[in-house]
């Protein structure tokens, strides 16, 4: 699934199935190259992925579409991860900012090494530490092609953190309020049909109640707070006038 981030409003807009044979893999390099070719290179300036697309096939793809890849470092790349690290854990911060109250540390640099297999001059990795109100940390490491002269620490921490709009109002929701996890039917078009049918409801639904809805001093309703509001409306008992 591909989805609209980093905007305030998520909309997952498009899925590629994949079955035996095939791989989630594969079927993201499709998946990306369709929606680019079908909305225009001008329709985003990023994609952000997990750790598993921090590969050199999937970087050079997303750069030959015009996109910025901004993906999450991990293990499977060890030397790299060894040098930010080595590096980063004796540094003191870049810079430290309140974000959504919450502190955040950052360490940036654009001039790390390439694997053999990236044909990029170098890297850039950005480290956060985020310390939460409740005293819970959470820390990450993220690799993108941009330069920190184009793009500050904290607009590529936002970017990175962009990743989990995928993961909770694409994903979670659309599995678990949205049923796209209940097939009736198994042919693979009946699939490919009723999950293209789901997420165009979600952004249908979402533009309503997000946008149109949003005119006014109120603030925008939650999706179940709306549905109970509708819940209610049909079910209030009006007089009739029986004269």
């Amino acid at each position: 699934m591909i989805t609209v981030v980093g905007t305030g409003l998520s909309l997952p807009f498009d899925v590629e199935p994949y079955g035996p044979g095939d791989s989630e893999y594969s079927a993201s390099q499709r998946l990306l190259d369709r929606a680019v070719h079908a909305l225009g290179s001008r329709f985003a300036d990023y994609v952000v992925v997990d750790g598993e697309y921090a590969t050199a096939p999937f970087l050079h793809t997303a750069c030959a579409l015009g996109l910025h890849p901004v993906a999450r470092l991990k293990n499977n790349l060890p030397d790299l991860m060894a040098a930010a690290t080595a590096r980063f854990t004796t540094m003191t911060p870049s810079s430290v900012q309140q974000i959504n109250g919450d502190e955040v540390e950052l360490w940036d640099a654009d001039d790390f090494d390439p694997w053999p297999q990236l044909q990029w001059p170098t890297v850039r990795v950005l480290r956060y530490r985020q310390h939460r109100p409740d005293g819970s940390v959470c820390e990450a490491y993220w690799l993108t092609n941009w330069s920190t002269r184009k793009v500050g620490s904290a607009s590529l921490y936002h970017m990175a953190k962009s990743r989990w709009e995928v993961e909770n109002q694409a994903f979670n929701d659309s599995k678990s309020r949205y049923g796209l996890e209940h097939a009736t039917h198994h042919h693979p078009r009946a699939l490919l049909a009723n999950a293209l049918l789901i997420i165009l409801a979600i952004t249908l639904e979402r533009l309503f109640r997000l946008r149109y809805l949003k005119r006014g001093s109120h603030k925008p309703r939650s999706a179940i707070a709306l549905l109970r509001a509708l819940h209610l409306s049909l079910g209030h008992c009006c007089r009739c006038d029986t004269s």
